[in-house]
């Protein structure tokens, strides 16, 4: 089986990334990471700790071991996706020039600039 690498980067580094090769960026995130529930605080001071202690695993399996410690069994989706299934809310634009912490989504439109010589 062939081994996969990801790589995620800063909101900074990705707007760089894709600016230095001449794209016209614009970032946008989703999902906020906070949360109001007495659970999700405890969930994210736990996780808080274990990245102050460097105790998050390397592997994605590792990871993906964790999550289903605290969020439990994985549940699946349906067949077909339908409109109002879920409640919708736009990505929202962000800056480019500060990591970002409050969103755990991020998305990326780069549209290509050549530049005329």
């Amino acid at each position: 089986m062939e081994k996969v690498d990801y790589s995620y980067f800063s909101v900074p580094d990705l707007y760089s990334l894709l600016a230095e090769n001449d794209f016209k960026v614009e970032l946008f995130a989703d999902s906020p990471t906070h949360s109001e529930g007495a659970k999700s605080k405890l969930v994210s001071l736990i996780k808080q700790i274990a990245v102050k202690f460097n105790l998050i695993p390397k592997t994605m399996k590792g990871k993906e071991k964790l999550k289903r410690l605290f969020f439990g069994k994985l549940q699946p989706l349906p067949p077909e996706i339908k409109d109002g299934m879920a409640e919708y809310s736009p990505p929202v634009s962000i800056s480019h020039d500060c990591p970002n912490s409050q969103y755990k989504v991020l998305f990326a439109v780069a549209r290509f600039e050549k530049q005329c010589e």
